[in-house]
């Protein structure tokens, strides 16, 4: 029996490239664990590896879901399990990486078995959202989920959405369908390990990643979707950081320089959330602070089944 292992990172972080480098080293096969990229439409702005990247190596659940998809955690449980288990099955090891941490959570802890949320009301809270501002629908959330939104971090719009529609449709609320919970793979038969870089270098890299996507055609990639779906709100990819303020220059809202300034600010605040839940929810994980690849091969050197 061969080790699952997970590799998980705020954005921009090089959990792509070291996922590469264990791969190579150990014969593994790799597995997107990030929402964002699961979708066709958005290649360069979602930061997917490129044909080149994927050419030695199998890669697994990277763009193959459509830009209308409301594409959900236990949609990725259902796609993914049978990913792993072909890949053990082939005595290779699957590799993890991406940086939703609901993913992995699901994965080793479990998925609560919350009934489909309605559209319509997912759409009607984010119409309000956009409408009324963040405060009014927090309140909202304050009084019918007061737990689960003392603990969002900062203003988390995707996330409040869920809370709300959620207790609003089945009148309990995410944290009770989240105690019904059963891993899909045990604790026992993985590793994790969480990119950590200095604050300062992630955010350079954010800076310059985003400067570069544009230039290696982020803002045809916007076109291409605006195109397609006419900056369309109700579609989770479209509120995507990065697109999203693209398509607001696209549509006149913003400037070209402050779509840019924008999207890189906002992505920096969105990795500092994505540290903050992964240091809550992966305390256990090993931490890396660069893309090394001699922890990773070093744990699976010294890793038994138990």
């Amino acid at each position: 029996m061969k080790p699952v292992v997970c590799i998980a990172g705020p954005t921009a972080s090089g959990k792509s490239a070291l996922a590469l480098e264990v791969a190579k080293a150990v014969n593994g096969e790799i597995i997107n664990a990030d929402a964002l990229q699961v979708y066709s439409d958005i290649r360069i702005l979602s930061a997917r590896p490129s044909n080149h990247e994927m050419a030695d190596i199998p890669h697994h659940l990277y763009g193959y879901v459509e830009g209308s998809v409301h594409y959900s955690g236990g949609q990725w449980i259902r796609a993914v399990m049978p990913v792993i288990l072909d890949i053990l099955a082939r005595g290779k090891i699957p590799i993890l990486v991406g940086g939703t941490g609901l993913y992995f959570k699901s994965l080793l802890k479990g998925l609560a078995p919350v009934p489909d949320v309605d559209p319509a009301l997912v759409a009607e809270i984010d119409a309000r959202i956009l409408n009324e501002g963040i405060d009014p629908v927090m309140e909202e959330a304050r009084r019918l989920d007061p737990k689960g939104t003392g603990k969002l971090l900062g203003q988390d719009p995707q996330r409040l959405t869920r809370l709300l529609s959620v207790v609003k449709q089945t009148g309990r609320t995410l944290q009770e369908w989240q105690s019904q919970t059963r891993p899909e793979i045990s604790k026992h038969f993985a590793l994790g390990f969480v990119m950590m870089p200095p604050r300062e270098t992630l955010y350079k890299r954010i800076n310059e990643r985003f400067e570069d996507m544009v230039e290696q055609g982020g803002m045809d990639e916007a076109k291409q979707v605006f195109d397609r779906y006419g900056g369309d709100a109700s579609f989770p990819m479209v509120k995507a950081i990065g697109l999203s303020h693209l398509l607001r220059h696209l549509t006149g809202e913003l400037s070209y320089d402050e779509a840019i300034i924008l999207a890189k600010r906002d992505t920096r605040r969105f990795a500092k959330r994505q540290m903050t839940w992964f240091r809550n929810q992966s305390a256990d994980w090993e931490q890396l602070q660069n893309a090394n690849v001699e922890p990773i091969l070093q744990s699976l050197r010294d890793w038994r089944p138990i």
